[in-house]
């Protein structure tokens, strides 16, 4: 949107009330603490205070503020849905609070001006509360440095970012890699960090039983990701397999790919027929830590693999990228605000 020309401000929770900038737009950092509902009434304050032209409403909670500026201002509502929220969560925050999400999503959604979305399964269901766009939420190239000729490590890095959940496939990745690492000289290496106390305890107990010595790197700055990315020699995507996983192609397989790792997928339609028709890397079964273990082992053992990387990279710039989408989303804006 900066780059288009406008002028941007972003409202979001903190840990404490301030103004930041970050790269030459105002961010409203609106502190967390306090009684229940008090974080959204001072979130709608501060956007009424804006006197922006369009409100941009990323996730669930500015969906539902979005009613209450709608009423106020008259002015149009963009709500940005890139998750399966409903399915989320219910995986983090149980079968009530889906119930619940669903509910907001079915009152407030057709009451706003244009819904962007990530993938077509998605779109199909918000289609039927109002207008959609699908614009992927692919990686910038600009926050990917171009790939060097990639040095060999001492030994083969498996690179997984993400979340750590069971739901994600952690305890898969460290059972595979245990398998691994009995005949292979590998080294895993992880960016994120856990939800769950519980996991994280039996994760790192899990890896110091077995002596898997993994580089727990815990959240990395995105901005500071390529060259953790760059320095590894394959990345992983184990989602397990359900409604909220698998139905599209998800952002983290580009970003492994950008520069220039070829990946170990999960199995799905469209994961098969980009990662296997295109030699980019294997599917596996995400559910089986045998399945990731050889799947794993295949890289290693393929010469190609330096080929298969620079392939992966020229894949996603020309077809993968935010640069060859962004075009659409501002034409979007320039209808509701002309």
């Amino acid at each position: 949107m900066k780059k288009g020309g406008h002028i941007i401000e972003i409202i979001t929770p903190h840990k404490s009330t301030e103004i930041k900038e970050l790269e030459g737009i105002k961010v409203h950092c609106i502190e967390t603490r306090g009684p229940p509902g008090m974080v959204a009434l001072k979130m709608i304050r501060k956007a009424l205070k804006t006197d922006g032209d369009l409100f941009y409403c990323h996730e669930l909670d500015p969906l539902l503020y979005s009613i209450v500026l709608k009423r106020i201002t008259r002015k149009p509502i963009i709500w940005d849905c890139h998750e399966y929220l409903v399915p989320m969560k219910k995986e983090l925050q149980g079968r009530l609070s889906a119930v619940l999400t669903e509910i907001g999503i079915s009152i407030c959604a057709p009451r706003i001006d244009h819904i962007i979305t990530v993938d077509n399964r998605l779109a199909k269901t918000l289609s039927k509360l109002g207008k959609v766009t699908v614009i992927p939420n692919y990686p910038r190239l600009s926050d990917f440095n171009e790939p060097t000729s990639r040095k060999k490590n001492e030994k083969f890095v498996v690179l997984y970012v993400g979340g750590l959940t069971e739901r994600r496939g952690i305890k898969i990745i460290l059972e595979a890699i245990h398998r691994l690492k009995k005949r292979k000289n590998i080294s895993l290496r992880i960016v994120g960090g856990f939800y769950d106390r519980e996991l994280e305890k039996w994760a790192h107990k899990y890896d110091s039983e077995n002596e898997l010595n993994i580089d727990w790197l815990g959240w990395v700055d995105y901005r500071e990701l390529a060259p953790v990315i760059a320095d590894s020699d394959c990345g992983l995507f184990v989602n397990q397999p359900g409604p909220r996983y698998l139905k599209g192609l998800p952002t983290k397989i580009f970003e492994y790919m950008i520069m220039g790792l070829p990946v170990v997928s999960a199995t799905g339609p469209l994961l098969d027929s980009l990662i296997n028709g295109k030699n980019l890397g294997v599917t596996v079964d995400s559910t089986n830590p045998e399945s990731l273990s050889d799947g794993i082992e295949t890289l290693m053992e393929n010469s190609n693999l330096q080929d298969m990387g620079e392939r992966a990279h020229d894949t996603v710039k020309k077809n993968y990228c935010w640069e060859a989408k962004e075009d659409k989303l501002l034409r979007i804006i320039e209808k509701l605000t002309s």
